[in-house]
């Protein structure tokens, strides 16, 4: 029995001395278990990334100082993708930067008549208004940059109806499926951008 009690306060001293020189050389044993690089590559990736495919936002690092605080590089990733999400959410529409005007040979005999509003319906021509508003603004979301496809496009009225709006091309802008969901406020769990930064983790 009394040796039983010396086997067990000696494995205890055994333990609380190797948790001690765990919390002690913490710091240099996560920065071995961790590579740095790790974390750099990632880096390297969502930045070229969103200069490239979103460059109409500008995304602000700063956070990475706070950021090298984490050993962990799976958890500093997530942690920067977090913030570059908000951001993209948070980024407003620089309307200083919209389409090219249109030129009168690319107007249609309705279009002025179905410009305005009747009640909440779109015009009938509202698709031959998203085919010349894609034509002018290059296949690009104004609001993020990013080439958008004709099935993935949307339009996006600069001034909304309610606040005296219409449907002339002057108020339309083509934007991306996740812009149109930051502008309804639906769907944010599920943007195409998160998905690819997500991605890039390792």
């Amino acid at each position: 029995m009394i040796l039983g009690n010396d086997f067990i306060i000696s494995s205890l001293l055994w333990i609380i001395l190797i948790f001690s020189l765990l919390y002690i050389f913490r710091k240099k044993i996560f920065k071995f278990y961790y590579k740095d690089s790790d974390f750099d590559v990632f880096l390297k990736n969502v930045q070229e990334y969103l200069t490239t495919q979103h460059p109409k936002i500008k995304f602000d690092y700063s956070i990475i100082n706070k950021l090298l605080l984490e050993h962990n590089p799976i958890t500093r990733q997530y942690a920067l993708i977090d913030n570059l999400i908000n951001q993209f959410l948070a980024a407003p529409i620089d309307l200083s930067s919209v389409h090219k005007p249109i030129s009168q040979n690319q107007l249609w005999n309705s279009y002025t008549f179905n410009a305005k509003p009747i009640g909440t319906n779109l015009p009938t021509d509202w698709a031959k208004r998203k085919i010349v508003a894609l034509q002018r603004d290059e296949n690009i979301c104004q609001r993020c940059g990013t080439s958008v496809k004709p099935e993935t496009a949307h339009l996006f009225l600069i001034k909304s109806i309610k606040d005296g709006g219409q449907f002339y091309l002057e108020n339309l802008i083509i934007i991306c499926q996740d812009c149109k969901k930051v502008n309804t406020k639906k769907d944010l769990k599920y943007l195409n951008i998160q998905d690819t930064l997500n991605s890039f983790v390792k």
